[in-house]
């Protein structure tokens, strides 16, 4: 059990004090938790809704708070102490790492057995990077042709297409179940001719996998690979999730051919 406290001096204006006043001391407290949220758990974006004390034996009092995380509320005990010019508050940080986790997983959880386009879903699509907003018309059309969501111990993924067009513009994601947080990667097709028209675009693509399949070239197929390009959200190129890494090596995209919004996890030192 981990326990933060935090001191809050006020300033009196006269030479005298008064008795603590329970709203004041509420509201102090509330203030302090606030704080101890955004200090260390500043990427769960938690609040604090509400914080209820009574007094058991001055200058002690003891309660809840109830804070708000993912669309839903959890609540730890409190245990306060205040004089009128300090206000201690002491939290449990096992039961606040347990709220946030249930909160969690019971939100993950809606995935089971659907398909991937439920990333779409604004609740889900919230825990995608924001960066993907940008592309989000080029990440909803991939996800016309879908699949069923697949599950490890420690991701969910989802893939898909846009229609008619298989093998030429898919998209994937992944979603980290310890962090709840989302990445994605964005395939394009890079027709020789980009004067060609989707049709012709299609063709093209189709022509060329079955040739591929029916000599088993495997030159072929690199070059078929080579008019894939990536666009990568939310993760490092050189740390991939590893679904996302599976899918991206089997759909042939390689450091030639992907961007990426986010820096690799090591960058050697400038010289």
């Amino acid at each position: 059990m981990r326990t933060a406290a935090v001191a809050l001096s006020l300033i009196l204006l006269t030479g005298c004090r008064a008795s603590p006043n329970i709203e004041r001391v509420t509201a102090d407290s509330k203030t302090q938790l606030q704080h101890e949220l955004t200090k260390n758990y500043a990427e769960k974006n938690a609040t604090v809704q509400k914080v209820s004390l009574v007094l058991t034996t001055a200058p002690k009092y003891e309660g809840e708070a109830t804070i708000a995380f993912d669309n839903s509320t959890f609540t730890v005990p409190l245990a306060v102490t205040s004089d009128g010019l300090t206000t201690l508050v002491t939290t449990d940080d096992q039961k606040l790492a347990s709220g946030f986790e249930l909160i969690l997983q019971r939100d993950l959880a809606n995935l089971e057995g659907k398909y991937s386009d439920y990333i779409l879903n604004p609740a889900m699509f919230d825990r995608m990077p924001a960066s993907l907003e940008v592309a989000k018309a080029d990440f909803v059309a991939r996800l016309s042709v879908v699949a069923l969501i697949k599950s490890d111990d420690h991701y969910y993924f989802g893939s898909g297409c846009a229609q008619h067009e298989c093998g030429m513009n898919e998209t994937a994601w992944v979603i980290d179940k310890t962090t709840g947080k989302g990445a994605a990667l964005i395939m394009k097709y890079k027709p020789d001719d980009p004067g060609l028209s989707e049709a012709d675009q299609r063709a093209q693509h189709t022509a060329e996998v079955a040739h591929s399949l029916v000599t088993q070239d495997a030159t072929e197929a690199k070059a078929l690979a080579s008019h894939n390009y990536f666009q990568l959200y939310g993760a490092a190129l050189d740390n991939l999730p590893p679904p996302l890494a599976a899918w991206a090596d089997q759909h042939g995209m390689t450091k030639m051919n992907v961007g990426s919004d986010v820096p690799p996890a090591y960058q050697a030192p400038q010289k």
